[in-house]
């Protein structure tokens, strides 16, 4: 995936995490108001400005080992030239059947559940540089839609690109999230509860187009 779809495709991603973002991480973005109510703007600004980073950081990672995965072949095990699906973007498989097990499992239970991240307050609670790294450490908390964006970030099979990704997806939704809690507007809960009925959908219709995009890809030895 070049640069610029790795741009479209976060901006596209980020769009349709919004609703989601809304009910997952508002009552967090609302935490960090009332913890820092004296500047609260500025408080919400270095956790999201941590948010982004450690998201971007995060779309490096997966999108080099997607990179990995789709080179290792020809570098490591055998020549490209022998390789039985050579010319197969390996990176793509990976997201594909990811996307798909998070689409059934999110089927079948409703959700990712949240495991507690309490843990995450010990940062809310310092000094304002300190938000900062709580909001990076949201990158671990369990969100089936972040998942998925990281198994996307997989499919880009580029570190640029997977880092170009992650940037604009959670520049896009927090944009908004900010923007929703300055002024006092949240989506209500109805948005997140659609949502949560539309997600299992995506992700097996995503997952699909990864697994037929690595089908065409495929060409004999």
């Amino acid at each position: 995936m070049d640069p610029i779809a790795s741009v479209l495709s976060g901006l596209a991603f980020g769009w349709l995490a919004i609703p989601h973002c809304f009910g997952m991480c508002g009552p967090l973005h609302v935490s960090v108001c009332a913890i820092k109510r004296n500047q609260s703007l500025k408080a919400l600004s270095f956790f999201n400005i941590g948010r982004i980073f450690g998201y971007s950081f995060s779309g490096l990672l997966f999108g080099a080992f997607g990179e990995f995965i789709n080179l290792g072949p020809s570098n490591f095990c055998c020549e490209l030239d022998l390789f039985p699906v050579r010319g197969a973007l390996l990176a793509l498989l990976f997201p594909g059947i990811t996307m798909i097990l998070i689409g059934i499992y999110s089927m079948r239970h409703g959700g990712i559940k949240a495991i507690n991240s309490s843990w995450i307050s010990r940062w809310l609670e310092g000094g304002i540089s300190r938000l900062a790294v709580g909001g990076a450490c949201t990158t671990l908390i369990p969100c089936g839609m972040l998942y998925a964006a990281f198994a996307i970030s997989v499919g880009t099979g580029s570190w640029i690109s997977g880092m170009i990704f992650m940037l604009t997806f959670s520049i896009t939704q927090t944009f908004f999230m900010q923007l929703g809690i300055s002024v006092g507007q949240l989506m209500g809960n109805k948005w997140n509860e659609r949502m949560k009925i539309i997600f299992p959908w995506l992700c097996l219709f995503i997952g699909l187009i990864y697994i037929i995009l690595f089908i065409k890809r495929l060409t004999p030895a």
